[in-house]
């Protein structure tokens, strides 16, 4: 989860401040109370608290800190030694704050508050979710959400049998689910109108309602831990299409204007494609942890594919202005094309992290070991 705004100093808070470290003079950059970054990440950390007391979140203080404070200890160092500034790291702390939201490892229960238990687990999604921020950019940006491929990659790595995200589902339908889902919904339109991307979180949902609905009417079902034999018919609508899991990918994860599309136009066919995505990797799964890798992974795949939705946006709107489109270059041969792009490393590493999530996660639904997993006929060993 990741809500970016311009990184220029102005936008980001007083670039007047300044420490003085051994008679150097040093910038220092706060950000502005208005940040939509510290709104999303105030929303998510109500949630994080509500899920340490009134639900039932397997989730420790420790493992909290340890997300927050390697994040934002990752991004001061890269960000003073690249424009010898202190900024403070609010996109960082942000995707502290989600990895820890969502990652779970294996041996942690509920209220345990002060569990060390993997740790380094933590540690581990938080490099895989910053690396691709700094090292894969397409025209000066990131390309890949940051918590999203940390977390969908770190599940496909480590695997079931250890590591796992919060359930679809948190707990029976009372007051902490309410007033988990007034958080979520005022959190979504604190943070949304301010970055303009509502019609972008609408489109994705009026989409994939619609193809969840379909699969619960054909009957597809899926088994897991928090609930006795599977889950079908409309209890798998709702688990999943108004999932609050789902909710929080929808509105503060596809929503990052960072990777998503610039144009209106671009922004729906990004938000119908994302979840036409999701929804196809659902559709063969038979177990929770398939389905939530299959919402993660989905957005790899968009993410990878921005530049040609932007384009085919772009015709789309001339066309209806009636404005011819100037004729670009001739197309390449298909070969000579693949063998261009595979002398670009970031080309190489965005079609890597994409379809190797995507053909992976995809995988996940031939796997009966997660089926026993979820049915609790094997246990995750204690990390």
């Amino acid at each position: 989860m990741t809500t970016t705004v311009p990184a220029s100093p102005p936008a980001m808070g007083d670039s007047r401040r300044q420490v003085v470290v051994r008679g150097r003079p040093i910038p220092v950059v706060l950000p502005k109370l208005s940040d939509p970054r510290l709104k999303l990440s105030a929303t998510i950390f109500t949630l994080t608290l509500l899920g340490l007391t009134v639900l039932t979140f397997q989730l420790s203080i420790p493992q909290i800190v340890v997300c927050i404070l390697l994040s934002a200890l990752i991004e001061a160092v890269v960000t003073y030694r690249r424009e010898h500034v202190l900024v403070w790291p609010a996109s960082a702390i942000q995707t502290g704050v989600s990895v820890a939201f969502i990652f779970r490892v294996g041996g942690t229960a509920h209220g345990d508050y002060w569990s060390i238990r993997g740790l380094h687990l933590f540690a581990f999604v938080i490099v895989l979710s910053l690396l691709p921020k700094y090292l894969v950019r397409r025209n000066g940006r990131h390309i890949f959400n940051p918590s999203n491929i940390g977390l969908a990659w770190a599940l496909l790595l480590i695997g079931p049998s250890y590591v796992f995200s919060e359930h679809l589902w948190w707990a029976p339908l009372g007051a902490p689910i309410l007033v988990s889902m007034v958080v979520i919904f005022g959190g979504a339109f604190w943070v949304l109108r301010q970055v303009k991307m509502i019609p972008l979180a609408v489109t994705f949902l009026a989409t994939f309602l619609l193809l969840i609905a379909g699969f619960a009417i054909a009957g597809r079902s899926y088994v897991a831990t928090w609930h006795d034999g599977p889950v079908a018919g409309s209890f798998y609508w709702l688990t999943i299409a108004l999932s609050p899991e789902l909710l929080i990918f929808v509105f503060f994860m596809i929503t990052d204007p960072q990777t998503a599309p610039k144009s209106k136009l671009g922004r729906k066919i990004y938000a119908v494609a994302t979840a036409v995505v999701a929804a196809a990797l659902i559709l063969p799964q038979p177990t929770e942890f398939g389905i939530k890798v299959a919402i993660l992974s989905s957005l790899l795949l968009t993410c990878a594919i921005v530049p040609a939705i932007e384009r085919l946006a772009t015709r789309i709107e001339a066309r209806r202005a009636g404005v011819a489109v100037a004729p670009g270059p001739a197309p390449q041969p298909m070969l000579r094309r693949l063998a261009v792009g595979a002398r670009n490393p970031v080309l190489v590493a965005v079609a890597i992290i994409a379809v190797g999530g995507v053909v992976n996660t995809a995988l996940l639904a031939l796997d009966d070991n997660i089926v026993l997993i979820e049915r609790e006929l094997t246990e995750r060993p204690v990390q």
